[in-house]
């Protein structure tokens, strides 16, 4: 469901059924893959400047798909890591997700 405001007001702009191709669930699978293996050699904090934390998660531009991002209440809001993080030896890290990239969503399914 595609929703969009206007004038303060939430409207229902499209509804569409959807599977996603197999060739774009490949691509998805890059991302989970990176991911993993991320986590798993205790690689995800990249830098941090300040309290700012900027992992190594693949991004928006890492894939035409998918991407990984934070989808934690607070910075309390934590899992624990399989493997220490090297740079920060972290225990555990804010939860992240996977998200369809913007993009994919509005040109493979909004606009089709």
């Amino acid at each position: 469901m595609f929703f969009q405001f206007e004038n303060d007001q939430l409207i229902l702009r499209k509804v569409k059924f959807w599977n996603m191709p197999y060739a774009d669930i490949l691509e998805a699978e890059k991302v989970w893959a990176k991911t993993k293996e991320i986590v798993s050699k205790g690689k995800i904090v990249k830098k941090v400047i300040g309290t700012t934390r900027y992992t190594n998660f693949p991004n928006k531009s890492f894939n035409s798909v998918s991407h990984v991002r934070p989808h934690a209440t607070n910075a309390a809001d934590t899992f624990p890591l399989p493997t220490k993080d090297k740079l920060t030896k972290a225990k555990e890290y804010t939860k992240h997700c996977f998200w369809l990239n913007n993009t994919y969503v509005r040109d493979e399914i909004y606009l089709k």
